[in-house]
């Protein structure tokens, strides 16, 4: 009977023991959840004032860009009789006018850090996940297509450019180069500015999404 007894106290500690023990991990669970939606709570605060930014950046920049390019594509479009009847300050002129273009740089934040990371799985809403997969996808797309033009611009036509500006004349074979060039950086261009619509889209989608 002692012997029973004994057993059944060292039964009933060890039962303590595990009661507390599902009790201390289920707490731990509780607690981590609870961080976990705070976490996503705040940074969804975060996405809506970085997005409301990137919209506004995004659109500023399409409205310079679609001027620039506009004035870009009217150069490279010119015939001969055009190009070599206009004086030599009215081509540097018509050059500076979309030379300046904008290629767009998102707002910094928890939101743009989590993307640059690549730990979009952090968050839990799945439609959310979607919505800053595609978002950083965009934003790669913009670097390559940025570097493409920028390359372009700095090394093929700023040098045509500076050669015609050492002199401040424009003699008729520079001017059928730097229109050459621009035929080819306007495409270059162009991609810039449909990815930075895709962008603007976007940012757009995700606003929505999270104003729900």
């Amino acid at each position: 009977m002692r012997e029973s007894t004994r057993f059944g106290r060292l039964a009933a500690e060890f039962a303590v023991i595990v009661v507390g023990v599902f009790i201390a991990v289920g707490a731990e669970s509780w607690w981590s959840e609870r961080e976990e939606r705070r976490y996503e709570r705040e940074l969804r605060e975060d996405m809506v004032t970085e997005f409301q930014a990137n919209l506004r950046i995004v659109e500023a920049d399409l409205a310079a860009n679609d001027t620039a390019h506009a004035r870009a594509v009217a150069f490279a479009s010119k015939d001969d009789r055009e190009l070599q009847s206009a004086s030599s300050d009215q081509i540097t002129a018509e050059i500076g006018s979309w030379a300046n273009w904008a290629g767009f740089d998102p707002q910094m934040g928890s939101a743009q850090a989590l993307v640059e990371s690549g730990n979009i799985g952090a968050i839990s809403d799945r439609k959310l996940r979607l919505l800053l997969s595609r978002w950083a996808g965009l934003l790669e797309e913009k670097r390559r297509f940025n570097l493409q033009a920028v390359e372009f611009q700095q090394r093929e036509v700023y040098p045509v450019i500076a050669s015609a500006a050492a002199d401040e004349v424009w003699d008729p074979e520079e001017r059928r180069e730097v229109r050459a060039l621009l035929r080819v950086f306007v495409v270059l261009q162009a991609s810039v500015i449909r990815n930075q619509g895709a962008l603007r889209e976007a940012a757009r989608e995700i606003l929505d999404y999270l104003g729900e």
